[in-house]
Order: C-alpha cells, then structure tokens, then sequence
C-alpha cells in the first residue's frame, strides 16, 4: 500500500510561511556562515544566543512534534478506514 502525507492546505500553508519567517530573521540574528560547521552556521554571539537557540529549538521541536502527531492520526485514521474497506469489500484475484 503506497504511504501519504497531510496536505498541508491553507492553514497549514500558513503556519508554514510563518514559520520559515521567523526561522529566517533568526538565522539574520544569531547565525553566520561556517563552512566547517556540520550545519553551515555558527553562533554570532556566545551564551545568550545559546539560551535563544534552546528555546527555538524547544518550540521548533514542539510545532514540528504536534504537526506530525495530527498527520500520523489522520493518516492512521484513512488507512484504518481503507484496510476495513478492503477487508469488507475486496480480494485478491486468483
């Protein structure tokens, strides 16, 4: 059975769009380019950009973690609904 993923409509398109906004004026802010960095980036500043970057990194993990907790639970949701569909409805040929 093929795998899906969650349109993201436009809500989430939204959400998306607001998300690459602020991740880009915090990329302006506090990173800087560093070819021997694995990420390409470096720190601009030293500890409070490390606290900065903690707390990004723990709402980014929050609003990624959520968004694929609803994608997992419709997709389970359909192929729930789709595998008793071809239970009830549909065999293999022979």
């Amino acid at each position: 059975m093929k795998e899906y993923q969650l349109k993201p409509g436009k809500i989430g398109n939204k959400v998306i769009g607001g998300y690459k906004k602020i991740e880009e004026k915090f990329t302006d802010a506090f990173l800087e380019k560093d070819e021997s960095s694995k990420t390409g980036y470096t720190l601009k500043t030293g500890k409070t950009a490390e606290k900065v970057t903690g707390a990004y990194k723990k709402i980014e993990d929050g609003v990624v973690g959520t968004y694929k907790k609803v994608e997992n639970g419709v997709v389970g949701t359909y192929k729930k609904v789709e595998d008793a569909f071809v239970d009830r409805f549909l065999e293999e040929k022979k």
